[in-house]
């Protein structure tokens, strides 16, 4: 039996549709259907009852990341997002603690969102402690020069996790010291830079009722949700969305690597996929599985050859005007030339070669598993729904997933690989000892 059986076998029950997802002839396939309207100040909201548990996840997405910070002032959107969520008073932290509420910060390339958790009976008090944080913000230097001290700190952190500097390296060779290239930390002279009137500008335009996204996931009906989000969320100034903001036209990079003593050696290769939207974002996912998720992935046969790499990985990054797909190798530095012949190897076979009709039902089936296990959770599917709204789709496509995954058809998705995958568009990454 081929690891992709087996692996198909031991994921057998995960494909069944369970109670709620998809039964009853429903076409959304994501738990219950949510339902969307809008506060009066133009935040949309996206209202998802689950039953599961009293407990309430709320993802709070204001449309301003990385590609939003003015030039010349990389870490802008992420210095006001976090200012947002500083507690200053010791009595509210005191709160938030004994609710068992709790909060966090993520900022990518075309949004941010703070995750917002709560006992479904504390959702009011915890909405009403962290919505008037950051719906007024204090802006005083003595917390700007705190938050900037952390940024450094959070730039070396960055620069020690090899995934990481990964990722930034690469989306700095992809599109410059600005948009999707820009620091997300800042860099020492953006933080110099940086002042109180560039945060509030920046608040003052991003932080409004239309270019913000609520989506929320509870035990809660409908009727009880409504007036609490929109007395609570309803805080933030009325405004209009902002336009996206396109990025100039770039040629990819030249073979590219960072120098580091490292006992281990990070290989990486990645390519620029088709502008986002509804079928490419599909058609990556999918991609994305088939070369490096589980057992019978393309890349895992790296794994065994020879004990050649510990660490396999395809990794997408679907950004609104740019999606671009990571695959990574880690091996022992000492064996990195090797891994990246291999590597680049493996990858050129998979563009020309393609995929036949049996591999693309496991591929398919092993992708839809996927997505149904990382939505499962409350707090992961309503970051989904609210991801798809940053990056400019729609929400809806979270339940339309296993539908539109199971149309690709075989020509669709080796016309997908020739195009996207042809071996001079990749651009190659090492990250370790200098060879």
């Amino acid at each position: 039996m081929s690891r992709r059986a087996l692996a198909l076998l031991l994921l057998l029950p995960a494909l069944l549709p369970a109670p709620g997802y998809g039964s009853g002839g429903s076409p959304w396939s994501l738990g219950r259907e949510p339902r969307a309207f809008t506060l009066e100040n133009g935040m949309a909201v996206i209202l998802q009852q689950d039953a599961s548990a009293p407990i309430t996840v709320v993802q709070l997405l204001v449309r301003g990341g990385d590609n939003d910070d003015p030039p010349g002032m990389p870490g802008l959107a992420y210095l006001t997002a976090r200012l947002g969520l500083e507690i200053t008073e010791q009595a509210r932290l005191q709160q938030l603690m004994d609710f068992g509420s709790s909060f966090s910060l993520a900022v990518m390339g075309d949004y941010s969102l703070v995750t917002i958790r709560s006992l479904s009976g504390h959702l009011d008090a915890t909405l009403d402690i962290l919505a008037g944080m950051m719906s007024e913000p204090l802006i005083s230097d003595l917390r700007v020069g705190a938050l900037k001290d952390l940024m450094r700190h959070l730039q070396k952190m960055e620069g020690d996790d090899a995934d990481a500097l990964m990722r930034k390296t690469l989306a700095a060779g992809y599109f410059g010291a600005s948009g999707y290239g820009a620091a997300r930390f800042g860099d020492e002279a953006s933080l110099e830079r940086i002042g109180r009137k560039d945060i509030q500008a920046f608040f003052r335009s991003h932080y409004v009722g239309g270019n913000m996204v609520a989506v929320v996931i509870s035990d809660l009906d409908e009727e009880r949700l409504r007036p609490l989000i929109a007395r609570r969320l309803g805080r933030f100034p009325a405004g209009e969305r902002l336009p996206s903001r396109s990025l100039p036209p770039r040629r990819p990079p030249s073979a590219l690597a960072v120098e580091k003593q490292t006992a281990q050696t990070l290989v990486s290769f990645s390519v620029l996929l088709p502008q986002l939207d509804a079928d490419h974002f599909v058609l990556a996912a999918l991609l994305e599985s088939w070369l490096g998720k589980g057992i019978g992935s393309r890349l895992w046969p790296l794994r065994s050859h020879g004990n050649l790499a510990y660490g396999l990985n395809a990794e997408l990054q679907p950004n609104r005007d740019a999606m671009l797909l990571n695959v990574t190798l880690k091996t022992e530095a000492r064996r990195s030339a090797e891994a990246r012949v291999e590597l680049e190897r493996l990858l050129k076979a998979v563009g020309s070669d393609g995929i036949d009709a049996a591999g693309l039902a496991s591929a398919k089936a092993y992708a839809r598993a996927e997505f149904w296990r990382e939505n499962e959770g409350r707090e992961r599917r309503a970051a989904t729904m609210a991801f798809l709204e940053g990056a400019g789709l729609s929400w809806r496509l979270a339940g339309d997933f296993a539908a539109r995954l199971e149309k690709i058809g075989l020509e669709e998705f080796n016309a997908f690989l020739r195009a996207g995958l042809a071996p001079e568009r990749w651009v190659s990454l090492q990250i370790g000892p200098k060879q």
